[in-house]
């Protein structure tokens, strides 16, 4: 075995990047982890808040499998993180609707397995008399919470075999004598047996990603005092979401706008949130406040919103013949990409990249090539290529 074999280059230095690397380590991979900024640079962890929530949709099955054990997994991973509770509450998530559509996900969740003690389901009665809410049940989710993005993330890359390195910007790949070669803007080169790309937006601009569709949704979130007066620790969510007691804030929002590159706070942005602040909470001092203290950020979203997560398909003019089976596609050699989460970073992502680094170690079980295949970033590709639907059951 090379001294490469065991190397790995992971580009952008956020949830999807820094739960890979932690993952690969954990293999005893050596990891370079490479960002365009300083890691409190990093736009998202300028945001007091990320949450863990479990999001079940009522026509996918597949989804919502993986969604159970995702969220499951980030719960689990945190709170071992969290040791010393700073950066994290892991006490859950309400997400409220109408009774009947409450009644109808519950039974779509059990039957993909979900366990009976992870969620409860919460009456019209129960929600009115806890958070004075008119005419919405709920549904309480065990495996949930908020983490603060970079503590959380800080600690995931604390390990002896990852090299964080800030301030590289990528000008050029190359692959040469089957190994992957990053030429930065700086003049460093960055060597590597595997090549994974982590920083969404970048993949539309890269050539090798043939097929890959990342949309830029804009969203703010804001946070005012929390005076002390939450009666609850949990997260409740409609519409938009309240987070009680960040670290003496409310955070609340979030707004979701497409085509629209403002990358300051937004008066007009506030108000909405602020709606949703004053819908869950019972601070009467926040509800006038026009300080307008927040985040803004972008989430990467593909057009059916399943993350990009797996091994990258040549481009379909470098095939000798129009492939007739999944067998007949030809891969880049360990080049990988792992993007995409739009919004549910932080529950997808710690799993998703655990899935991840089994395929590039070559210790995948059975379950995690079957959530690969499913989250294969090719599918857009594959499906225009006209390969009969059959042989893309596990694709689509």
């Amino acid at each position: 075995m090379s001294t490469h074999d065991k190397t790995a280059l992971i580009i952008g230095g956020g949830i999807a990047g820094s739960s890979l690397a932690y993952q690969l380590a954990k293999r005893n991979y050596q990891v370079t982890l490479l960002d365009e900024n300083n890691q409190d640079e990093i736009e998202i962890f300028k945001s007091k808040a990320a949450t863990i929530s479990p999001h079940f949709m009522m026509n996918n099955p597949k989804y919502n499998s993986l969604m159970s054990k995702a969220s499951k997994y980030a719960y689990d991973l945190t709170r071992k993180f969290n040791y010393s509770k700073k950066y994290a509450v892991m006490e859950g998530v309400i997400k409220l609707y109408e009774k009947d559509m409450a009644d109808r996900l519950i039974e779509k969740i059990l039957s993909i397995g979900l366990e009976k003690t992870s969620f409860k389901y919460l009456s019209k009665d129960f929600i009115k008399k806890k958070y004075d809410i008119d005419d919405k049940a709920g549904i309480f989710f065990k495996y949930g919470g908020w983490v603060s993005p970079h503590k959380f993330c800080s600690a995931l890359i604390k390990h002896k075999n990852i090299k964080f390195i800030p301030k590289r910007k990528v000008k050029e790949i190359a692959y040469r004598k089957k190994l992957w070669v990053i030429y930065c803007q700086d003049s460093n080169e960055f060597v590597a047996s595997n090549l994974v790309f982590c920083n969404s937006f970048a993949l539309n601009e890269t050539k090798l990603f043939n097929g890959i569709d990342l949309k830029k949704n804009r969203g703010q979130i804001n946070w005012l005092p929390s005076k002390n007066i939450s009666e609850h620790k949990e997260i409740i969510s409609d519409s938009g979401y309240l987070i009680p007691d960040v670290s003496g804030y409310d955070v609340f929002g979030s707004t979701y706008e497409r085509d629209n590159e403002n990358k300051n706070l937004s008066m007009t942005d506030f108000e909405k949130n602020l709606k949703t602040y004053r819908k869950f909470s019972r601070n009467e001092m926040g509800r006038n406040d026009k300080s307008n203290a927040g985040w803004v950020g972008w989430r990467a979203v593909a057009p059916d919103r399943i993350p990009y997560v797996g091994q990258v398909l040549k481009e379909s003019k470098e095939f000798d013949k129009i492939p007739r089976s999944i067998k007949d596609l030809k891969w880049h050699p360990n080049l990988f990409i792992n993007a995409g989460y739009g919004s549910r970073g932080y529950t997808l992502a710690p799993f998703i990249s655990k899935c991840l680094a089994s395929m590039i170690d070559e210790s995948q079980t059975t379950d995690e090539e079957n959530i690969l295949n499913y989250l294969n970033p090719s599918r857009n590709s594959i499906k225009k290529m006209g390969l009969r639907k059959k042989m893309l059951i596990n694709l689509i």
